[in-house]
């Protein structure tokens, strides 16, 4: 635009913007990965190809028996077949923290209980992603966790299992999963300090992986 109290473009400005641009292009459109297709994460409150495939990733980083990735945490609807890093960034913008906590199978039930109520799933609650290997079953009728199970492993009361979390998510637990999870020391171990740093070593170390939906959240 021009006119009174428009002030003209300054050029010089303009060239020395658009420097950064450049090296900010150059850095963000690197290839980082390439999955054997396009992954999908169409709804954050059901299980997702890239949910499950992201899960999985982090899952066996921590060495734990359950990851409970935050949904709303993975901010695109699709990725692939092509990932660069700026893609990576966009689809996994929050660079938290990994940690491992302990807990009994009488708490990890309440979890996902609280997780897979019908309240949650209104497009607003806090939802989850899970690793494979997990199956939760949840009764909608009466809003109730059915099932849950390990390695096909009826999950018992008195087991003891390692629960990987965002530390957004370990720090709010009891208003995202229904718990006040035990922070005292030798109950928790800090997997790593960057997620997104963990993300992108997969993705560079596992070329073409895939995932698909496979009934680890199911609700009936």
């Amino acid at each position: 635009p021009s006119g009174p109290g428009v002030a003209e473009p300054d050029g010089d400005l303009e060239r020395y913007i658009g420097s950064f641009k450049v090296v900010v292009d150059r850095k963000y459109n690197v290839m980082v990965g390439k999955l054997a297709r396009k992954l999908t994460h169409p709804l954050r409150e059901v299980e997702t190809e890239l949910g499950n495939l992201m899960a999985d990733c982090f899952a066996d980083a921590a060495e734990c028996d359950v990851m409970m990735l935050g949904a709303g945490s993975v901010r695109v609807e699709e990725l692939g077949p092509r990932v660069t890093l700026g893609e990576m960034t966009s689809c996994f913008p929050y660079d938290d923290s990994l940690v491992n906590y302990s807990v009994d199978g009488a708490t990890l039930k309440r979890m996902f209980a609280h997780i897979m109520r019908n309240a949650n799933r209104d497009g607003e609650g806090e939802c989850f992603q899970v690793n494979s290997g997990v199956r939760a079953v949840h009764d909608d009728a009466t809003d109730t966790l059915a099932s849950l199970s390990i390695s096909g492993e009826q999950v018992p009361d008195d087991g003891t299992y390692a629960v990987c979390l965002q530390g957004y998510h370990a720090t709010n637990s009891e208003a995202n999963l229904g718990v006040v999870l035990d922070s005292s020391p030798g109950s928790t171990r800090v997997v790593a300090t960057s997620a997104q740093d963990v993300f992108e070593e997969f993705l560079r170390n596992n070329q073409n992986a895939d995932a698909r939906v496979e009934g680890r959240l199911v609700y009936q």
